[in-house]
């Protein structure tokens, strides 16, 4: 009883972590300009396509019409939409446009870290104000099926104005995210 030393019960959940640790360090130990790991953004060309179909229930002043504009950002990149001319509220305004950023060179870490920011604005002799936005965060565009946000409505809000939380139109938009080396969805 005391002269054989007791064995320790193996832990299978400990010995799986460090199977998983091990493969982590493997990963880390490839070489440098191989394939990203899953959930990962490359580095290097990409290229943002929105199609701006739409927008309906726009906020304007009482009685009044709004001359809208889409604005779309993205990894230091910046394309509009045509302007419409004098919109009701309860209209619907049809773009059917489509804008192209084409970021070169772009770091996995700014790639990761990117935005896709669309905004509705009135447009304007000097400015043009903001009527409301949606941004994205550029990953999440990526690692959909085929890097791609479909038909899909978005609710605009004013984020600069008093009551921010509140719903200033609407915008039916496509997205497509694609890196050097993607397959692109036609």
């Amino acid at each position: 009883m005391f002269g054989k030393k007791k064995e320790e019960p193996k832990d299978e959940a400990g010995d799986e972590e460090n199977k998983e640790e091990e493969g982590a360090k493997e990963g880390e130990a490839g070489d440098a300009g191989g394939a990203p790991s899953v959930g990962e953004m490359k580095r290097g060309d990409y290229m943002i396509h929105v199609f701006v179909e739409k927008a309906k229930d726009i906020k304007v002043p009482d009685g009044g019409t709004v001359d809208p504009i889409v604005e779309v950002t993205g990894l230091g990149q910046k394309q509009y939409t045509s302007a419409k001319d004098n919109i009701g509220g309860m209209g619907e305004v049809l773009w059917s446009e489509h804008l192209f950023l084409e970021p070169k060179n772009v770091e996995k870490q700014a790639a990761e870290e990117g935005k896709i920011e669309i905004k509705l604005q009135d447009k304007g002799w000097m400015k043009n104000a903001l009527i409301g936005q949606f941004e994205f965060d550029l990953s999440y565009i990526y690692f959909m099926k085929d890097h791609l946000l479909l038909h899909q409505w978005l609710a605009l809000s004013n984020p600069n104005s008093e009551n921010y939380s509140e719903i200033t139109g609407y915008i039916k938009v496509s997205i497509s995210v694609v890196a050097t080396g993607d397959e692109q969805v036609q």
